[in-house]
């Protein structure tokens, strides 16, 4: 923490005698407000005049999380809560870990990542497959038979990419969109590509194919929970504010009705 944050968090907690003006001045000094990032939005969200950007009712996983995030913002009382920043994901991860006050979501938390953040969450679990196109079967039944296909198209710098090279995977193809991989894999370009069970559809569409021609394998690739990735250098009293936030807005009934209202097809 820096010698101001210091010098203000200090201030933050010996106002307990202080007239009663100070503490409506030091209520909004003591606001410690991050820097929110986002990553692959994939069509499920729109930005304003302004350029703020908003969830897509019924769109998915991405607008759910989107909206979760900026009611947390809004809870907290962040003065500019719709202001989230889009970029690609291997940035962003880079950018929070070497920035002092930044979050970024959603961030599959593995082992391997659990040092380099401080986390809220989970917004949501789910498991990940690989699919590959009817029209070109691969068999595969197992991971060992996935790492003899000739590729498979993967996030650059996200958890598949990482999951699979810590499995002994060789013949992975970075992307930088899952829309880029699902049209690689109709064209036959690469062999598979894994995916949320939860956000496939929503990724087809994207890539402007029919579902119909997409097959889902039988291999699990991971089972994930999404989280929100904080800077370490980011107090803990101001990350256990934003999992206490969470934790309210699931006890209240407004987490189910963001689900609802956002990731849920109308369908469902």
């Amino acid at each position: 923490m820096t010698s101001k944050k210091k010098t203000l968090f200090n201030h933050c907690f010996s106002f307990i005698m202080a007239p009663i003006f100070w503490l409506v001045f030091l209520n909004g000094a003591c606001a410690y407000e991050l820097e929110v990032l986002t990553h692959s939005l994939q069509g499920q969200v729109y930005k304003n005049d302004d350029g703020d950007l908003f969830g897509k009712k019924h769109a998915g996983k991405r607008a759910f999380n989107l909206e979760v995030v900026k009611l947390m913002m809004q809870s907290l009382d962040y003065k500019n809560h719709a202001k989230i920043k889009e970029m690609p994901f291997k940035r962003a991860f880079k950018l929070v870990q070497v920035g002092e006050s930044y979050a970024l979501f959603n961030v599959s938390r593995t082992p391997d990542r659990e040092d380099k953040f401080k986390w809220v969450g989970p917004l949501q679990t789910e498991v990940d497959y690989f699919y590959e196109m009817k029209k070109n079967p691969t068999g595969i039944r197992t991971l060992e038979d996935a790492k003899k296909v000739e590729l498979i198209c993967v996030l650059n710098g996200g958890v598949h990419q990482e999951t699979l090279k810590n499995n002994g995977f060789e013949n992975l193809f970075p992307s930088t969109s899952y829309e880029t991989c699902f049209k690689m894999l109709a064209t036959y370009r690469v062999a598979l590509t894994p995916s949320a069970e939860s956000t496939l559809d929503k990724k087809i569409k994207v890539a402007g194919l029919d579902p119909d021609r997409v097959h889902q394998t039988p291999v699990i690739v991971l089972k994930s929970q999404g989280f929100i990735a904080i800077s370490t250098s980011v107090p803990d009293w101001v990350v256990d504010k934003w999992q206490s936030t969470l934790d309210s807005m699931k006890s209240s009934g407004e987490y189910q009705r963001l689900y609802t209202e956002y990731f849920l097809s109308k369908a469902e």
